[in-house]
């Protein structure tokens, strides 16, 4: 009987550590100490953290009201106006690049077109020596695409040019004519459009290359005066 007491009180014990024990089991996880190491330090935050189920998708703007940061290079409001005059002047090295450069293109063109053409007939020492100057159809084609790209670059750049003098002559007759005390007149976009022309044929004609700019545009006004020419079957079926 006595034997059976103590084994009832250790069980009511232990019933009673346990009810007492299982409450704690049923609160929620204590939240991590985020004390700083020192009040200069920043606030030390778990590196786990869930991801809120709305949020904004990686690209799309919204969600966050903060200003963000921006740079005044390209900015607006700091870009100011563009002077294409002065772009043309500060940067005419560029240029001098691209057209040093478009040589070295043409020329490394040249030479794998001639070694293609001599390595038929050129001995064994000869076809090694021209094997390096060979380019490969894909480097070629790209070398192609890239004087392209480079010459419709040098003649916009030119075209600019040859504006930007034409307007420049004007002003300093117009100018002169002030100084004189005449009326300052302002002349039509069509006499403008004129005197461009003129200098471009000019400028053409001193570099020597007028005779084959007039070749190539009677071509193109040719072949667009063909496209509006009556075909042989619209001529049959009257």
């Amino acid at each position: 009987a006595a034997t059976s007491g103590r084994d009832a009180s250790t069980m009511a014990t232990s019933s009673s550590s346990w009810t007492a024990a299982a409450p704690s089991t049923s609160k929620r996880k204590q939240k991590p100490d985020l004390k700083r190491a020192n009040k200069h330090c920043p606030q030390r935050l778990p590196t786990k953290k869930a991801v809120s189920t709305l949020r904004v998708a990686p690209g799309l703007s919204g969600g966050d009201p903060r200003p963000l940061g921006r740079d005044p290079r390209f900015d607006a409001l700091s870009r100011g106006t563009f002077d294409e005059t002065r772009f043309r002047q500060q940067y005419a090295h560029i240029f001098e690049m691209q057209r040093e450069e478009l040589k070295g293109i043409k020329t490394a063109l040249a030479e794998s077109r001639a070694a293609a053409k001599a390595m038929n007939k050129a001995s064994i020492s000869k076809k090694r020596r021209m094997k390096s100057k060979l380019l490969t159809p894909e480097a070629e084609e790209a070398l192609k695409l890239e004087v392209n790209r480079k010459s419709s670059q040098l003649k916009t750049h030119e075209q600019a040019l040859e504006k930007q003098k034409a307007k420049s002559t004007m002003r300093k007759k117009e100018v002169a004519q002030i100084a004189e005390g005449k009326k300052p007149f302002f002349k039509k976009q069509s006499e403008v459009r004129k005197e461009e022309l003129v200098a471009k044929y000019e400028s053409l004609k001193n570099s020597g290359r007028l005779d084959k700019f007039m070749a190539k545009k009677r071509q193109r006004t040719a072949s667009k005066q063909r496209r509006h020419l009556p075909s042989a079957r619209d001529a049959e079926w009257g």
